[in-house]
């Protein structure tokens, strides 16, 4: 009995075992890989087509020597041509080989002479100077405009590289300019330069060597004569020569009032040179 009771339980225990080896597996659904959307590349992107620069308008440069017309007077500065000579204790105005030299020999000196002929109001004049002897506050220039050495104005340059403008009036000067170093003045002798002036009416604009340096309303002196000038600064002698005048009508009829009231600003040229000195002499009557 006893016996039968264990055969029993093993029989049990066995058929336990053997169904817990056979599991049954559920099938399962297999995931299918996700859509994941893959960048596509572009070797050649798409660039913004620029859009055409404007295109600055060029204004042009103002003629500032505009309505210069026909040629009026021409002088080689020959033994016969109408300009004052003198010999002084100061020094001489004298013809040289074609041009008329101030040669002073006193300290502070002066020297000047008027062309006897024309009398102008408007025009445009070129000249030759050339300070074949000049140092340091020495000035020379030219007479516009004059009715006598003490009633004209005076164009001024000096050995050092700058220039002026006056007007004189019964003697008295009036600075219509005052000192101001030119890029194309350099200091020193000798030198040739070739000055313009343009008057028109109470406008006057100053050029050397082609190249603009100031202009200057002044209404005081319309009409006279032309003349040049020296003076010495010091107790050196002072020689300047002058040549190859030429005066041309200006056209007013060629002039817009545009050009004619330019207003051109002083050249802003770098000096290859420093100014050492400005001239401090006394007032430069003749």
């Amino acid at each position: 009995m006893r016996r039968f009771i264990v055969l029993s339980l093993l029989l049990v225990i066995l058929a336990a075992c053997s169904g817990q080896g056979e599991v049954e597996v559920l099938p399962t659904d297999t995931p299918s890989p996700s859509a994941t959307p893959t960048a596509t590349i572009q070797w050649f992107p798409p660039t913004d087509t620029p859009r055409p620069l404007a295109t600055p308008t060029t204004q042009p440069t103002p003629d500032l020597r505009p309505g210069i017309g026909k040629l009026i007077l021409e002088d080689d500065f020959e033994q016969n041509s109408p300009w004052q000579t003198q010999r002084s204790a100061a020094g001489s105005v004298a013809f040289g080989k074609q041009e008329l030299t101030l040669a002073i020999a006193q300290p502070q000196g002066v020297l000047f002479s008027f062309r006897r002929e024309p009398a102008l109001d408007n025009f445009y004049l070129e000249i030759t100077a050339n300070p074949s002897l000049c140092r340091g506050a020495d000035v020379y220039g030219l007479l516009l405009r004059a009715a006598s050495p003490q009633d004209t104005y005076r164009f001024l340059i000096a050995c050092n590289g700058m220039l002026r403008l006056e007007r004189i009036k019964n003697s008295k000067v009036v600075i219509l300019y005052d000192w101001t170093p030119s890029a194309q003045v350099p200091p020193g002798s000798p030198l040739v330069l070739r000055v313009g002036v343009w008057m028109l009416n109470n406008e006057m604009r100053f050029f050397i060597n082609d190249v603009y340096q100031f202009g200057i309303h002044d209404t005081v002196w319309q009409r006279g004569s032309i003349g040049v000038f020296a003076r010495s600064a010091g107790k050196n002698a002072l020689t300047v020569n002058f040549s190859n005048l030429a005066i041309y009508a200006l056209d007013a009829q060629r002039i817009s009032p545009l050009e004619a009231t330019a207003s051109a600003a002083t050249p802003t040229a770098v000096l290859p040179w420093r100014v050492t000195r400005t001239p401090t002499f006394p007032p430069l009557t003749p």
